[in-house]
């Protein structure tokens, strides 16, 4: 067994576990950071305001954390 698998077998409903998954990755926390600065950002300006992120990934991030309901979506 690695790590993982013993973390998951000894600590599976952890609730530090659970949010880290979701907000752990390379991303997620800084788009957050981001929208906390100014709530309502359209795509373009929020890409702007993280250097270094493609167009893919912050799509994917915003899909991620709209999914968890962590921000919401609003259509302008």
């Amino acid at each position: 067994m690695n790590r993982s698998e013993i973390r998951d077998a000894l600590y599976p409903n952890c609730p530090i576990r659970n949010v880290l998954s979701r907000v752990g990755d390379k991303w997620s926390m800084l788009v957050l950071f981001t929208l906390e600065s100014n709530n309502n950002q359209r795509f373009k300006e929020l890409q702007r305001n993280i250097p270094d992120i493609s167009q893919k990934m912050l799509t994917t991030t915003l899909k991620m954390l709209e999914a968890d309901g962590l921000i919401l979506r609003v259509a302008f």
